[in-house]
């Protein structure tokens, strides 16, 4: 349909910066997607593009087409799922913003369980914070979110949550491997730690139970990449922290590690959330497999084996 291909078009120009560089992409000539774009700002009334002196970037109305496009992307999208279910085809695409802890056993293995019903969907999955994938959800950039706390967006329309206690890993032999289940944070503080950037819910969970205790973390080493803080970890005497969804029994034997739980009184568990943009009505695949990671969540409640 042209005027999907037009907002395709509008996406590269927005993406590259340039109508030269997007009709490079689409293998026509810049005259003429220039004239399309020249045709589509009349047809608006108004410009969706500030000329520049090297490039164009979107205007505030170029925002708006931008969303209104890529409602109309998604909406021919949902509409051939619906037809091709009508034809007994299961199929679509399911667009994923994740937090990092579900990146490494939930997804592959929901997503796994899900292909082997539904062959035919294909699938996305972007690692992000939490703004980042409120942003992904408000643009239809993805269809779903699983975000780790502090907070969500008022936008965000919460499918399920599971708590997810703070558990603490460190190398076996450990002084801390001799202490009693679950771990107090005092004890774990006394130690140099391998924790993960301020950017993460685990770290905001951790600093807020700190200051309340009036505790002072030893930090020796800082990462935003999980799997990162667990090798250095297992070839340093420190400790780290993490959420069960994201850690492995079998892994972290193999790595040499031990964990402990936090106790609850020192360290408040922090919530794990499935969801979608608010109002938005979402694609038979990825309303099914959003309903299948929900009915599931409470399985990554303790760590895996």
């Amino acid at each position: 349909m042209r005027h999907l291909w037009l907002f395709g078009c509008v996406e590269d120009i927005v993406k590259l910066g340039s109508i030269r560089a997007a009709a490079e992409v689409r293998a026509i000539t810049s005259t003429a997607l220039n004239r399309q774009i020249l045709l589509l700002e009349k047809e608006l009334g108004q410009p969706i593009f500030e000329r520049l002196p090297r490039g164009v970037r979107l205007n505030v109305a170029g925002e708006l087409f931008l969303m209104h496009a890529r409602r109309q992307t998604r909406d021919f999208e949902h509409l051939k799922v619906q037809l091709a279910d009508l034809s007994g085809v299961r199929r679509g695409h399911v667009s994923i913003a994740s937090t990092e802890a579900a990146m490494p056993y939930l997804l592959p293995q929901q997503i796994s369980a899900y292909l082997r019903q539904h062959p035919n969907v294909s699938f996305e999955v972007k690692p992000c914070d939490i703004a980042t994938s409120m942003e992904q959800l408000v643009k239809l950039e993805a269809d779903i979110a699983i975000v780790f706390e502090p907070s969500v967006n008022r936008e965000f329309q919460k499918i399920e949550s599971v708590d997810q206690q703070i558990t603490a890993i460190f190398p076996e032999g450990h002084p801390l491997s001799r202490e009693t289940k679950p771990l107090r944070l005092s004890n774990c503080l006394q130690y140099p730690l391998a924790l993960p950037a301020k950017v993460t819910g685990v770290r905001s969970i951790l600093e807020q139970a700190a200051y309340a205790k009036q505790l002072q973390p030893w930090i020796t080493v800082e990462s935003e990449d999980a799997q990162f803080l667990l090798n250095t970890v297992a070839s340093c005497d420190l400790v780290a922290f993490d959420v069960p969804v994201g850690l492995s029994k079998g892994s972290l034997r193999r790595q040499g590690l031990s964990w402990r739980p936090l106790h609850a009184s020192d360290v408040r568990p922090g919530r794990l959330h499935i969801g979608q943009l608010k109002n938005r009505t979402l694609s038979i695949a990825a309303m099914k497999f959003a309903t299948q990671v929900a009915t599931a969540f409470h399985d990554y409640r303790d760590i895996c084996e």
